[in-house]
């Protein structure tokens, strides 16, 4: 009896092994050809028109940015139009109609390089009473007038006007603040916050001086030092955009592996040289992964913390090599990824019903 037991004991243990096996050995999804990226869903939103949307994003909000009490017109305006020739400001005109808001008219001056002026417009609404004082006077937040037009110059144009432009407002505004304190209403604050933050670069990491081969080179190097797998691209030198894509492993011992790629903006200065060449990461953390097989589960259960470190590696080889060519008041930053690699995809968001 005792012997029969143990059999039988065996013979369970082994169904529940073979079970638990099968379990891990049921094959994923079959991707794409992994080495050929597949069509990646856009993880970030689109780029801002222009660098102007990074620095300045106050728009023209209807709640005003301060109102004054107890102040004459004529010092009210006085106010304003010396608060933004402190800052660096040429006063152009004030256009004054009846029923209708003040608009003074500024101009910032750029150097050659960076054509044309910004000309800024800041409303006021006077509500006056019987001494023709505010009672009270609205001051709304500066617009740029031809902030289309600033957004259409190239990236180090954009970059040295938004440098110039939205810290010189941000002035104004403190003057305004601190000159007009006594006469602000009491039942409103003073609502403009600063909106320089320091610079951000329109795409990704930004450099300068070198020349996009050289560029291209070390990213290479620093991706594939740290595990990656380059995959061969065929792109123009001189091309605007361009992708470098890599394969990173799965199962270490095995072919195939997670795509990733690293995508180039580029401009160039005279001499050829990047002015800026900035680069983001694309990949989709949620593609599908390759069949991990009997051999592969550990592999496949620490893909998240390898590809990590590996990208950190990565990452902090490119800041070693190519610190010195960031674009002037510019930082080397790593981005936040999207999500752990291998996640299931997001559920879809429901349409909006109305």
């Amino acid at each position: 009896m005792m012997i029969t037991s143990g059999i039988r004991r065996a013979w369970a243990g082994g169904c529940l092994l073979l079970a638990v096996l099968s379990a891990f050995a049921q094959p994923l999804p079959q991707p794409q050809t992994q080495l050929q990226a597949p069509p990646q869903p856009r993880l970030r939103a689109q780029p801002p028109l222009g660098v102007l949307d990074l620095s300045y994003k106050v728009g023209r909000p209807t709640f005003p940015a301060a109102a004054y009490r107890d102040i004459s017109a004529s010092e009210f305006r006085s106010m304003v139009r010396q608060a933004f020739q402190k800052s660096g400001f040429a006063f152009v005109a004030v256009n004054e109609q009846k029923g209708k808001s003040t608009v003074f008219e500024f101009r910032l001056d750029a150097d050659a390089k960076t054509r044309p002026a910004a000309v800024v417009l800041v409303s006021t609404d006077e509500l006056l009473d019987g001494r023709k004082k505010c009672s009270p006077c609205f001051l709304r937040f500066a617009e740029v007038r031809n902030a289309q037009e600033i957004k259409a110059l190239p990236w180090m144009a954009q970059y040295d006007m938004s440098a110039r432009l939205v810290p010189a407002i941000d002035k104004a505004y403190a003057t305004i603040e601190s000159a007009g304190r006594e006469h602000l209403d009491p039942s409103f604050s003073f609502n403009y916050k600063r909106q320089w933050e320091g610079e951000q670069n329109l795409f990704g990491n930004s450099f300068v001086g070198i020349s996009l081969p050289a560029l291209r080179e070390s990213i290479v190097r620093a991706y594939r030092n740290a595990g990656f797998v380059p995959v061969e691209d065929d792109v123009t030198s001189k091309a605007p955009e361009l992708a470098l894509t890599f394969s990173f492993p799965v199962d270490p011992a095995k072919e195939g592996g997670v795509v990733y790629q690293i995508r180039l903006h580029n401009q160039y200065d005279a001499d050829g040289h990047c002015h800026p060449c900035e680069l983001t990461e694309n990949y989709n953390p949620y593609q599908p992964l390759p069949p991990a097989g009997l051999s592969g589960v550990l592999s496949r259960a620490t893909l998240e913390s390898r590809f990590t470190a590996a990208r950190n590696a990565a990452y902090d080889s490119m800041r070693t090599e190519l610190e010195r060519h960031l674009r002037p008041r510019s930082v080397f930053s790593i981005p936040p990824k999207p999500a752990p690699l291998g996640s299931p995809p997001p559920a879809p968001t429901p349409p909006v019903v109305t």
